[in-house]
């Protein structure tokens, strides 16, 4: 019998698909974005948003993360920061200026001054071009505003960007990346002799609604969110930024999307009421999701829930905030499951295919699908992608393997069918995507 979804209602919530909820603190009424901070202790702090202000938490014992303080700001859904050496710079779209918060005693974070009160009313976005010390304040009703921070506590106005509306930006090795959610264009601009800037190239992304985008360390991977019905995570080959490349699309149909960074070869995403996906990219072509995180119990296309990711903590943890709930503290498992075997195989012939690195002596299934969906998780139910079905099932070994042999039917000759597999022991674990071409 083909099931839709497996029910596990043996299993807590805390504990979900590759992610381990390590704290939850919850002290007001409503959240918006999140940042963080490592002190040169290596203290670690969670900076995250409020309708009111901004809250700063140290959380070197992620257990018991510690209020700090909280700063007023302008009364505002939308509210943004980022930080550059020991300052927080945070802009909204409830009034004019910039925050400047000095952290260097980051168990006592001062505001120092509100910058820029008369070049503009109010902003969405602050991006921050850590190499070259310059933050682009985005969605400003002037355009986008450049400021050079060499002197992070009396910024410079040194250009205006007036080209298409950007939303979101990630601005680096004199390369700005723009987001312009009302035209849905993905746009790479030469930032490297400003005040000029020169289009390098740009597209259309999927959605039409480009929210946001981020690039890996080396520029050649971007990958852009639309934050509608239609969106997605989209990955392109900026390898030559004269000339972007559609890769790959990953799409989640339970939710919109909202945000994504990368960090190595994986995209850490909030996505609303879906809650946080890690999406495993180190084949592009085929990008996967490695761990989610359910934030809330909300569901649908709507705009609540998770808003915001921090995965570039030293200690390896990722902070999350959820507008309902929220700054949750959640630990990766890095123990990934995976599975092998051929990847063609001629039709007519046995193959076997192995899963590897699990927990000892769990439930296993296998599902088999001929499109790359996989399998996406809310809560203790996992729902099967378009198309996936259960090929097999069983239970690991003592060392946390298994294997299923099968006979590849001569019918299947030229298509390619996909592979997952998901156990379900003291955490609710998924593989790779695995290939299987006929031949």
């Amino acid at each position: 019998m083909i099931l839709s979804s497996i029910v596990l209602s043996c299993f807590a919530l805390s504990a979900q698909n590759g992610a381990t909820e390590i704290s939850r603190t919850d002290n007001y009424s409503y959240y918006n974005d999140i940042w963080g901070y490592t002190a040169p202790n290596g203290d670690e702090y969670a900076i995250i948003g409020t309708d009111s202000g901004t809250v700063f938490y140290d959380v070197s014992v992620p257990s018991t993360p510690s209020f700090v303080k909280f700063i007023n700001g302008p009364n505002s859904t939308w509210r943004d920061m980022k930080t550059l050496g020991n300052y927080c710079y945070i802009v909204t779209e409830g009034g004019g200026g910039m925050q400047i918060v000095d952290l260097s005693n980051p168990n006592n974070p001062t505001l120092l001054s509100t910058w820029g009160t008369s070049l503009f009313s109010h902003a969405h976005n602050v991006a921050i071009d850590e190499g070259a010390s310059i933050a682009y304040i985005l969605d400003a009703d002037p355009g986008t505003i450049v400021v050079d921070l060499s002197n992070p506590t009396s910024p410079q106005h040194i250009a205006t960007y007036t080209g298409p509306h950007v939303h979101d930006a990630h601005i680096q090795n004199g390369k700005a990346h723009f987001a312009e959610i009302h035209d849905g264009n993905y746009r790479i601009v030469d930032v490297g002799n400003l005040p000029n800037f020169t289009t390098v190239d740009v597209v259309n992304t999927p959605g039409d609604f480009t929210h946001n985008v981020w690039v890996n360390a080396n520029d050649t991977i971007a990958v852009t969110t639309d934050e509608n019905d239609r969106g997605g995570l989209t990955f392109y080959d900026i390898s030559n930024p004269a000339n972007i490349q559609f890769l790959s699309r990953y799409d989640n149909s339970n939710a919109r999307v909202h945000n994504a960074f990368i960090k190595g070869d994986k995209v850490y995403v909030s996505w609303y009421s879906f809650g946080f996906a890690c999406i495993d990219f180190s084949d592009p072509l085929y990008p996967q999701q490695v761990a989610s995180f359910d934030t809330n119990s909300k569901t649908g296309f709507n705009f609540e829930g998770a808003w915001g990711v921090y995965p570039y903590a030293q200690s390896g943890l990722v902070y999350l905030s959820d507008q309902d709930n929220g700054l949750i503290i959640i630990e990766m498992n890095d123990a990934d499951i995976y599975l092998s075997g051929a990847s063609a195989v001629n039709a007519g012939a046995t193959t076997t295919l192995t899963v590897n690195n699990a927990q000892p002596n769990v439930p296993w299934y296998l599902l088999v699908g001929f499109s790359n969906a996989g399998h996406t998780q809310a809560g203790t139910v996992i729902e099967l992608g378009s198309g996936f079905s259960i090929f097999a099932n069983g239970t690991t070994n003592t060392a946390g393997s298994a294997s299923k042999s099968f006979r590849v039917p001569q019918a299947a000759s030229g298509r390619t069918a996909y592979f997952e597999v998901v156990t379900l022991g003291s955490t609710i674990e998924s593989s790779n995507l695995f290939r299987l071409s006929a031949l």
